[in-house]
């Protein structure tokens, strides 16, 4: 895959607290408004499913009965059965030309339309101490013995290195398949394989390659050295829901989830979903089929999206007793630019570095070469123990590097451009160089480009010291694209995050696939995504689930929530809440610790600047001897809620009880947050219960893109969703905005409100300049402002 030049839209976002891009480039996938398929619908029957029931096997006849009935009626009808499911829900999905024939037909209890979701588009490991808790468990191998991890997904590359496990054996019933072609691909890796459209589970698109690698693929050597997954001794069943064209449809999902009940997964990942719209609390067949999983015990992990903003978080990830993962940038140590005069510059290594010591020597300015771009090889020998400096623009950074190669550089630096055809000008990229890895470079902001370029033409032998990640450090900055809550409901969502961004996972072994998402020829890409962090979670279950069998699902997430590390930024101050949960996962905590909290947040929800709310958790102990656990409150704000305790004394096993009590006056509008710490001397875990009250207000403070328009053509018009924030991130439904074009000849044919979409959500139509290229809108309402850029193709 190509860097640089691939992105296809910009938000530029001028209110609220930060600046962020609307889309990653190709190397991941925007989560999207929940599109409609015409004429196909999941019927859920009268009846509970039969994972409910005491005799599964029994009420699994009676639903067949119940199936073979109704199908009898829809023969009249011109409609057709689709699938069938009867463990998580009593459904069927059916082919019908409305919806208007099914609704009334005797015992049926709602008919929905199938929706489709997106995919959510690994040097993580260290990041997230999971070397520390390999060595707990007695070393990789047993990392996630015993579990199995449903991925949900695009398939899987079978013959992938990532998945060669020849010493481990399929459990005694397995392996299961959905074809006589999908059991041929199981191994005592894949114990499971299934599809539902006829084909096989052999992935087309490599995410689902990337996502199983980063939950469990085994310890194996990839081209830039050791890589693994979190649980590589754990099982995996695949379920490819992702039809050939890459589209995942609500009835495939939900058939997918019937299977994975019967299987036995103990885990499953979702990589993939829409933009928050309705909530998890919903009347939904899809909610409630995941909900009953849940509550069977599965640990269910979903990825939080990839649209920035307030309350983005994806429907089912909201879900209260679903994992929603959201995403960090890896941790990178030490990552400068260090000038000889004047402060070091933060920067970004290039993909081709994992580790690597700091480089020095005098820099060049390209553009006194007749180079500004790099594009044109330099001369041979002209760059020799010079380190250039290179504007972004018009070729790839491969070719940026490998041209400072070709003169002699042993590394460069690459500097923003002041209108970048994707993000903003100081926006650090991580430039991916896979697809012709040369000599290691460095990326700065537009602005320190400029005082670069100035201190080479000012200063006597100017010099700069190149600093690239070195290893060991922890995460100090969130994934510009990661979602954020609160959710609808008002929740704490995402739970917690995990590396998202530079993340060098497996990718489909192959480049002539037209849908693929992650592919090389290789077998290995560098790409980004609350897809990946999610997975990293998941295999996070998994191996806590083997370490400490017996314990119960809430338990299991609570102990990977409240483990989690500070998401800490470079001034020392703490995420809000709403951006990262309780922190960073911190897989060595999370198996060492005692203390399980319910719930593992705490929403005060929101109101005026007058409240007094009191809320109750609950704490257990999971250790085995009594424990003496500290309570204490952080905050940064003055007014916070307090313990009706500091300290509790807990048996082996045993629960205790402690309010939360929000009492207080005259709050401006805003968010109020913090943490109730949980101190066990005895395991050396602090545990983090996160809190939250927003104060709302009229006033807008951001603007959000919901939806915008898939591959948009010059000359068409096309719908855009944007919803207004206040500054507690709560939506607003006024003032209505304005739309102003820009550049780039488009037009604003409409705005109105679409609440039934989303909440408080407006549609702009939009028409598109007659010329392919980028076409530049303006939002505004009240104070907040809103820039983005559409561009076309022909």
């Amino acid at each position: 895959m190509r860097p640089g030049g691939l992105d296809k839209y910009l938000i530029e976002q001028n209110s609220g607290l930060k600046m962020r891009l609307l889309l990653v480039a190709l190397l991941a996938i925007t989560a999207f408004g929940q599109e409609i398929v015409p004429g196909r619908y999941i019927v859920e029957l009268t009846g509970e499913p039969a994972l409910r029931h005491r005799e599964p096997g029994r009420r699994r006849a009676e639903i067949r009965d119940q199936h073979q009935a109704l199908e009898r009626q829809l023969r009249g009808r011109r409609a057709n059965v689709l699938a069938r499911m009867d463990t998580v829900v009593n459904a069927v999905e059916v082919e019908a030309p409305d919806a208007s024939a099914l609704a009334g037909l005797p015992g049926v209890r709602r008919v929905e339309p199938v929706r489709v979701f997106r995919p959510l588009l690994y040097r993580a490991l260290p990041s997230h101490q999971v070397d520390k808790a390999w060595e707990m468990i007695g070393g990789s191998a047993n990392a996630g013995v015993g579990t199995k991890i449903g991925i949900l997904d695009t398939g899987l590359d079978i013959g992938h290195p990532a998945f060669n496990a020849p010493d481990m054996k399929a459990p005694e019933g397995y392996p299961l398949a959905s074809s006589e072609p999908n059991l041929a691909l199981t191994s005592g890796k894949v114990i499971v394989a299934r599809s539902f459209d006829g084909g096989t589970i052999q992935d087309q698109m490599g995410h689902g390659t990337a996502v199983a690698m980063a939950a469990a693929g085994v310890v194996h050597t990839s081209p830039k050295g050791t890589i693994s997954g979190v649980a590589p001794g754990a099982w995996l069943g695949v379920y490819r829901v992702a039809d050939l064209q890459g589209k995942f449809y609500s009835s495939t999902v939900l058939s997918a989830l019937d299977w994975a009940a019967k299987d036995g997964m103990d885990v499953l990942n979702f990589s993939f979903g829409s933009v928050g719209a309705f909530g998890a609390s919903n009347d939904s067949i899809f909610q409630d089929g995941v909900k009953r999983l849940v509550e069977s015990g599965v640990i269910v992990v979903n990825a939080a999206g990839n649209t920035p903003g307030a309350m983005t978080v994806d429907d089912t990830a909201s879900a209260e007793q679903v994992i929603a993962v959201g995403a960090n940038a890896q941790a990178q140590t030490t990552v400068a630019v260090v000038p000889s005069v004047g402060p070091s510059m933060a920067a970004a290594a290039s993909s081709n570095v994992v580790t690597l010591e700091p480089l020095s020597g005098p820099m060049v300015d390209a553009a006194s070469m007749g180079n500004t771009l790099g594009c044109n090889p330099f001369p041979p020998e002209s760059l020799r123990g010079k380190i250039p400096l290179i504007q972004r623009g018009t070729c790839f950074f491969t070719e940026k590097l490998a041209n400072a190669a070709i003169g002699g550089a042993a590394a460069a630096v690459v500097y923003n451009a002041a209108a970048p055809s994707s993000g903003g000008p100081e926006d650090l990229v991580t430039m991916n160089v896979d697809d012709d890895p040369t000599i290691p470079g460095l990326f700065v902001g537009y602005s320190n480009g400029v005082k670069l370029k100035d201190f080479i033409a000012m200063v006597e032998d100017f010099q700069v010291q190149l600093r690239f990640p070195l290893g060991g450090g922890k995460p100090t900055q969130l994934a510009w694209f990661s979602s954020e809550g609160p959710s609808v409901e008002l929740a704490i969502k995402p739970d917690l995050v995990a590396t998202g961004m530079s993340f060098y996972t497996a990718a489909l072994r192959s480049t002539s696939s037209s849908i693929c998402i992650v592919c090389d020829a290789s077998g290995y890409s560098t790409t980004q995504g609350t897809s990946f962090s999610s997975p990293v979670v998941a295999g996070a279950a998994a191996l806590l689930k083997s370490a400490r069998p017996g314990l119960a699902q809430g338990e299991y997430r609570s102990l990977l929530i409240n483990s989690a590390m500070p998401m800490l930024f470079p001034d020392g101050s703490v995420s809000p809440v709403q951006w990262a949960g309780a922190g960073i996962l911190n897989v060595n905590a999370a198996v060492k610790s005692t203390v399980a909290a319910a719930p593992v947040s705490v929403s005060f929800g929101a109101g005026s600047g007058t409240v007094d709310l009191t809320r109750e958790i609950k704490l257990k102990n999971l250790g085995k001897e009594p424990a003496t656990w500290a309570l204490s409150v952080s905050s940064t704000n003055a007014a916070k809620p307090a313990l009706s305790a500091e300290s509790l004394a807990v048996e082996p096993g045993a629960e205790a009880a402690v309010t939360l009590s929000l009492a207080t006056g005259g709050l401006e509008a805003g968010e109020y947050e913090g943490f109730v710490l949980v101190k066990d001397d005895a395991s050396g875990v602090e545990s983090r219960i996160p809190y939250w009250y927003g104060v709302g207000s009229t006033e807008p403070s951001s603007i959000v893109v919901l939806e915008e328009p898939d591959n948009p053509r010059a000359g068409f018009s096309y719908n855009v969703y944007v919803r207004i924030h206040d500054k507690a991130g709560l939506s607003l439904a006024e003032p209505q905005p304005t739309v102003t074009p820009v550049s780039g000849g488009g037009s604003v044919v409409s705005v109105r409100s679409s609440f039934r979409d989303y909440p408080n959500s407006y549609l702009l139509r939009l028409q598109m300049g007659a010329r392919a290229g980028a076409n530049v809108f303006r939002v505004d309402a009240g104070s907040a402002q809103l820039t983005f850029t559409i561009t076309t193709t022909n």
